[in-house]
């Protein structure tokens, strides 16, 4: 029996429709089993500019307990064959900066939108056996 989840009520999320780093609002869960809410699930967001809405697999969001906590001692260093969340907080030991996972990017390899708090959004891959 999978276990419940609690997506963010809010996001911060690239849209890529306003090509902007948004606010985005939980529109509406889509249980997986058709019963009870978990990771397995899609959640539909909306942006709060151009109110689009886009779907986002559970198994890729931040559960919304993490979400508010103070995430300034809890980054994690990026790794190419590690997988991010959005709204995890990253750090790049490289490029000396850190940022927020803003967004997924379809496709192969998995690629994440980060937005670095020195050099902006940047795609980095993830999940490289």
């Amino acid at each position: 029996m999978a276990s419940s989840f609690a997506p963010p009520e809010q996001v911060t999320f690239y849209c890529r429709f306003c090509q902007k780093i948004l606010p985005a609002q939980l529109d509406r869960s889509i249980a997986g089993n058709g019963r009870s809410v978990d990771r397995n699930g899609t959640f539909e967001y909306s942006c709060s500019k151009c109110s689009k809405s886009f779907c986002v697999s559970g198994k890729d969001l931040i559960e919304s307990s993490e979400a508010g906590q103070d995430a300034t001692d809890n980054s994690r260093v990026y790794s190419p064959s590690e997988h991010f969340l959005i709204g995890e907080k990253v750090r790049h030991e490289k490029w000396e900066d850190e940022g927020f996972v803003v967004g997924k990017d379809p496709g192969t390899p998995n690629r994440m939108i980060v937005q670095f708090e020195k050099i902006g959004v940047k795609k980095l891959v993830e999940d490289i056996a």
